[in-house]
């Protein structure tokens, strides 16, 4: 056994001081009541004394209440096995494109559950975060980076995947960045910019990227950008979204704001023609050449299963302690209230004895009792 702080043991130098005082105080209380009640010559003989071994019960109990106070403070422990403190050297940035395009229910009935009915590319970059990256990262760093016309913040690096699983379920929608088009170069950006915040010196870095392969950004700043990532030593991982074949936009499945801009139309329309999306795949396997990635398309959700490649936590071992200060803790209290509930007076049965013993003279003295009875 050990104390963890035993510097606090220089207070049971002030133990004793403070019981002897409180025991002078104590005794100079009763000596100033019984002097002004009245002549003790008088009510000494029929009153309730209080004896010198209260006063030495008393002490006895706060001292040892005290000095368990202090033992206790100094928080006595022994030890008790090893404790694993798991830590995450993994930091990873999803960037999520939530422009019009992504709107295309390309997979309708895919997923099970409500929020999926819709079957947009969208549902599904939500749902593979959701049930594939966030499980992936325990005790490691995610953060969501949507874009558009440009590049939005959603969520800084954390391991908060209770909040994160909030986040993603209500504010991962349609509309989530500002801005038109989908401006790549602005998101990987902004994904460098939150590893400089937050990203510790050593950590791995991983982006993975969900679109369906539509760029408007011009080709030097994407090249820029995959640059300034690759200095940061990030690895990318490309997820391809949507079919190879064109389809329509339906207005009702794009955001609220561009629902009332385009609500009398069935589909979105660009200067009177109907707008198709599919899935530039050209486009993304050009960027897997220039980052050096991984590229996955997804047909089906059992095809990104991306969990063995970004999973890994660091475990820090250190011994471990069990704490005992709640047992002197307890003899304290216990010794305490001792203080306290002690008779401070002698028993009636023990009083003539005491007095006894001071005075042989008193039992040969008839008290007020005694005469009534004798009339």
């Amino acid at each position: 056994m050990h104390l963890i702080d035993p510097t606090v043991l220089w207070l049971l130098v002030a133990v004793p001081p403070i019981a002897a005082l409180a025991l002078w105080f104590a005794w100079r209380r009763n000596e100033r009541f019984q002097n002004d009640f009245g002549d003790r010559r008088l009510f000494g003989r029929l009153s309730e004394l209080v004896g010198s071994g209260t006063y030495v019960a008393k002490g006895i109990c706060l001292v040892l209440g005290l000095t368990l106070l202090v033992v206790a403070l100094s928080r006595p422990s022994i030890k008790n096995g090893t404790a694993e403190f798991p830590h995450g050297t993994i930091d990873v940035i999803s960037i999520v494109d939530v422009s019009r395009s992504m709107a295309v229910p390309d997979y309708k009935g895919a997923m099970s559950g409500s929020a999926y009915a819709e079957g947009r590319r969208l549902d599904m970059a939500r749902h593979l975060i959701l049930t594939d990256v966030v499980p992936s990262l325990n005790y490691n760093r995610l953060g969501i980076v949507t874009y558009a016309g440009t590049g939005f913040p959603m969520a800084f690096l954390s391991d908060d995947m209770l909040a994160l699983d909030w986040m993603l379920k209500r504010a991962l929608i349609m509309g989530s960045a500002p801005g038109e088009n989908s401006d790549l170069a602005k998101a990987i950006t902004m994904a460098n910019t939150l590893f400089d915040l937050d990203s510790k010196p050593g950590n791995r870095r991983v982006i993975v990227l969900f679109s369906d392969g539509g760029n408007d950004s011009a080709q030097p700043d994407l090249h820029a950008a995959i640059a300034e990532a690759q200095k940061r030593g990030v690895e990318f991982i490309i997820v391809g979204l949507g079919k190879p074949i064109g389809s329509p936009i339906p207005v009702k499945l794009l955001s609220k704001s561009d629902q009332g801009r385009f609500g009398r139309q069935e589909f979105y329309e660009h200067q009177g023609q109907v707008v198709t999306s599919k899935l530039e795949e050209n486009t993304l396997l050009l960027l897997r050449n220039m980052t050096g990635g991984r590229y996955l398309r997804v047909v089906e959700p059992s095809d990104f299963q991306i969990g063995s490649l970004i999973s890994k936590a660091d475990v820090t071992r250190k011994e471990g302690e069990q704490e005992l200060f709640m047992y002197p803790l307890m003899l304290a209290a216990l010794f305490l209230f001792a203080t306290l509930f002690i008779p401070r007076t002698l028993k009636r049965d023990n009083l003539l004895k005491y007095k006894f013993r001071k005075d042989p003279s008193a039992t040969n003295r008839s008290g007020p009792d005694q005469r009534d009875r004798q009339a």
